[in-house]
Parts: C-alpha cells; sequence; structure tokens
C-alpha cells in the first residue's frame, strides 16, 4: 500500500516536472507578448521617459528566459497545490474535503485578484510615483536623466508582484483565522484595536511613502476586518436561530 503511494507520488512529480517544462518552452515561444504584458502596465503615463537601455550583449536573451522562468513558476505553484489536493482527497472525510477545497478556492482567487491589481493600480500608481522625482529634477536643475534598464525594471515588475500577492493572502489568511475563531466573538472584537494598529502599521512599511496610499491601504483592510466581523456574528445568529427552532418543534408521538 505504501509502495503504492509511494509511486503515485513519484508520477505526480513527474508530470509536474513535465508539465513545467512544457510552460517554460510556451512562455519562451510567446516571449515579446509577456514582454509586452510586462511593459503595458506603465506605458502609458509618459512616452519621453519609456525606452529601454541594455549594457550587456546577453541581457535580452536573458529577460526572456527570466520572464519565462517568473510566468512558468508561478503556474506550477498552483499546478503542484492541484496536484496536492487531488492526492490526499481520497482519504478525507466529506467535511475536510470541503474545508480545504474552500482555502484552495480562496487562495486561487486572491492570486488572480492581486494579479489584476497589480496591473491596473499597484504598479502603474508605484510607477507614476516614483517618476515624478525624475520630472522635478528635469524641472530644477537637470541633473538627473533617467533611462530605464530592461532587466531592472523586470526585477522590479517582481518585486512589486510579490508584494501585492502578499498582501492579498493577508485577507485570505484573516478569514481563515476568523473561521477558527468564530465560535468566540468576544475574542475578536478584544484584538480591534492592536489589529487597527498592525494595519497601518503594514500600510506604512508595505506602500510607497505617502501618506494618501498608506492610508487607503490601512482602511481597505480595516474594511474587510469589519465586514468579516459582521459576516460572522450574522452567521452566528443564524445557527443559533435555526438551533433555537430545531429545539421547539420537536416532533410529538401520537400514543392514541
Amino acid at each position: 500500500m505504501v509502495l503504492q503511494y509511494l509511486k503515485e507520488i513519484q508520477y505526480r512529480l513527474f508530470f509536474s516536472f513535465a508539465a513545467w517544462c512544457f510552460m517554460l518552452i510556451i512562455c519562451y515561444y510567446f516571449k515579446e507578448t509577456l514582454l509586452y504584458l510586462f511593459i503595458r502596465p506603465s506605458s502609458n503615463f509618459d512616452k519621453f521617459f519609456f525606452y529601454f537601455v541594455t549594457t550587456n550583449v546577453t541581457e535580452i536573451f536573458t529577460t526572456y528566459i527570466r520572464i519565462s522562468y517568473f510566468i512558468s513558476n508561478q503556474l506550477i505553484i498552483l499546478f503542484l497545490l492541484y496536484q496536492s489536493f487531488i492526492f490526499i482527497s481520497e482519504g478525507l472525510y466529506k467535511f475536510e474535503y470541503n474545508y480545504i477545497k474552500t482555502i484552495m478556492t480562496a487562495v486561487t482567487s486572491c492570486w488572480f485578484f492581486s494579479f489584476i491589481i497589480l496591473n491596473y493600480i499597484i504598479f502603474p500608481t508605484s510607477w507614476k510615483f516614483f517618476l515624478t522625482f525624475q520630472k522635478e529634477s528635469l524641472i530644477v536643475n537637470n541633473i538627473f536623466h533617467f533611462e530605464t534598464k530592461l532587466s531592472e525594471y523586470v526585477g522590479f515588475y517582481e518585486s512589486v508582484y510579490y508584494l501585492s500577492h502578499f498582501i492579498c493572502q493577508i485577507f485570505t489568511l484573516i478569514l481563515l483565522m476568523f473561521c477558527f475563531i468564530k465560535t468566540n466573538i468576544k475574542f475578536i472584537k478584544k484584538i480591534r484595536k492592536p489589529f487597527y494598529f498592525f494595519c497601518f502599521l503594514f500600510a506604512t512599511v508595505a506602500t510607497p511613502p505617502e501618506i494618501i496610499f498608506q492610508l487607503i491601504t490601512g482602511i481597505s483592510i480595516i474594511f474587510i476586518y469589519e465586514l468579516i466581523v459582521v459576516m460572522l456574528v450574522f452567521k452566528t445568529k443564524l445557527v443559533y436561530a435555526g438551533n433555537q427552532l430545531k429545539i421547539i418543534n420537536i416532533p410529538t408521538v401520537n400514543t392514541k
């Protein structure tokens, strides 16, 4: 029995590696399209600043390889999560299966949501914020002249991607934490003030050094926190009311 499980794990790892290789090949085949998707979020602000320089003859090739690795690694993580879930699903109870399925659905949804937020809000805003310093230097004394290096631009995109992905997964972690302690609403309300402080501290560290972005990030996390608390309180009241109805509506047996 154990040998069969080990063989199945071996097969799944082999198929995962083969899938990763195919993803890498396909990503490299569409390397120009993927590079365009990397560039597109920041190409609509100022055409004067937007061009790339390369200082190495192999830099363009290595950048294409880096982008292919980056996309392939993100996709294979989701593939491995799915394979792991399928592997352990046969030995789970129904409530465990549904619970893990809910967690994976939430994590995957947050991953897609973070990708959309990154390309349409976070990265363009960050690019515009840092680009304003270059414009100010040109207006004042023309000391600095900004020229975007291709490899450094891709590295900046990756760092912002990981940061936005981490922020979105925090929401999933908060939801799961509340699901574990949903029967103790008083404890959730008790940690409200420390959680508010943590939200603004995290927003200060994670966002660009501008008060508007920090307030928006902190207030958004607090809003989601309060929304989850209201949902849990409402759900607890519904469960309590349902239990009361079950107790009241006890079927009686006619002894006549």
